[in-house]
């Protein structure tokens, strides 16, 4: 069963009333504004149920888009930090082999010094073939000497690494564990609201899906007329033109959780795309877009921003000026435009902001008008 964009403030077309009865005369006009009450109260009924329906479906799957994009994110950081545990295990295993090393280097070096041990200089000086020989013998022992101490310091500093990389390997360990737990708790999150918001329209009848399915079409095609009067990407920075192309040729592709094409994206997939493409690398989710790019205010959008919604910073759309977005708007449809205001502005933000819009073409003079006769 397909699902469908919701967007707060829209009102639904409200139903035609049903014609009076035929032969119906002047004496039954009691009766007939009874009837009419009572139409009346059954139309508003189910016009309550239907927004009823559209709230509750709204809700369920913005509590599955943001878990999602925070299980993206989550899922990301996870992995990253699963790296830096492997990396700091290896390093681990490298530090006890040089360990190893430096214990056996040790351990020869003891060997030796108790093998030749047990004769003070003097007594080896009598004991020498001559003078010579013992000064000789003199200075290998104070080479010995010097790399006995360098031998005892490597040592020391090899053991001392060994516990730092093995406080780090266990550190990254359990950073890696609590991410993978946080990023396990928002794919539950998020599967709570899909199955929420396919409950819902699962218990909806034919006629409301009907009327959610045209409410979203009818976004989409206002959306599309209106750029279609202004043209997208005027007043754009060249780099914002080239992500409004890229994201514009995407249109018809169908959402996916986590995806990010060239297939199939979702929203942040999506925006994040279409700047990789412009040449501008941009972070990943729409929560991340939201906390590490330039914001704007919303009276100085210009085509190539991207506008973030909800509190939570939880969706976002790639702006083409003249009120339009292009966005990737959830499971079970395609990437399509919209109004701006589709649903609550959280705010906007610009991936390039020191870049200048880039010069548009001049417009064509108008006539000169006619002199006066």
């Amino acid at each position: 069963m397909a699902t469908l964009l919701l967007v707060p403030g829209v009102p639904a077309a409200a139903e035609p009333a049903p014609a009076p009865p035929a032969g119906v005369g002047a004496g039954a006009g009691a009766g007939a504004g009874a009837d009419a009450g009572v139409g009346a109260g059954v139309g508003a009924g189910v016009d309550a149920g239907f927004d009823q329906l559209a709230r509750d479906v709204d809700e369920a799957r913005h509590a599955a888009e943001a878990a999602e994009q925070h299980y993206t994110a989550a899922a990301a950081e996870s992995a990253r930090r699963r790296q830096l545990s492997t990396d700091a295990a290896r390093q681990v295993g490298d530090q006890r082999a040089r360990l190893d090393e430096a214990e056996s280097e040790a351990a020869r070096l003891v060997s030796e010094q108790y093998r030749s041990g047990g004769l003070g200089p003097l007594a080896r000086l009598f004991l020498s073939d001559g003078p010579e020989d013992f000064l000789d013998r003199q200075q290998h022992a104070t080479a010995d000497s010097r790399s006995a101490a360098t031998v005892l310091r490597d040592l020391r500093e090899a053991r001392n690494r060994m516990v730092l990389f093995a406080e780090q390997a266990a550190q990254a360990e359990q950073s890696a564990s609590d991410a993978a737990q946080e990023a396990q708790r928002s794919l539950e999150r998020a599967k709570d609201g899909v199955a929420r918001t396919e409950q819902l329209l699962a218990a909806a009848t034919a006629e409301q899906l009907g009327r959610l399915e045209q409410r979203e079409n009818a976004l989409a095609d206002g959306a599309a007329r209106q750029l279609l009067a202004v043209g997208p990407g005027g007043g754009a920075s060249a780099a914002g033109r080239k992500a409004i192309d890229f994201a514009l040729a995407q249109r018809g592709r169908p959402y996916l959780w986590g995806g990010t094409g060239p297939d199939a994206y979702d929203c942040s997939g999506l925006t994040s795309q279409a700047w990789q493409a412009a040449g501008v690398p941009i972070p990943r989710t729409s929560q991340q877009q939201w906390a590490g790019l330039r914001h704007v205010a919303l009276r100085d959008l210009r085509p190539g921003d991207l506008v973030i919604y909800h509190g939570d910073a939880s969706h976002v759309a790639l702006y083409l000026g003249g009120g339009t977005v292009v966005h990737a708007p959830h499971t079970g449809t395609v990437v399509k435009l919209a109004p701006v205001a589709m649903l609550p502005v959280l705010g906007a933000v610009r991936p390039d902001p020191d870049a200048p819009a880039a010069p548009t073409a001049p417009a064509a003079s108008p006539p000169p008008s006619a002199p006066p006769s």
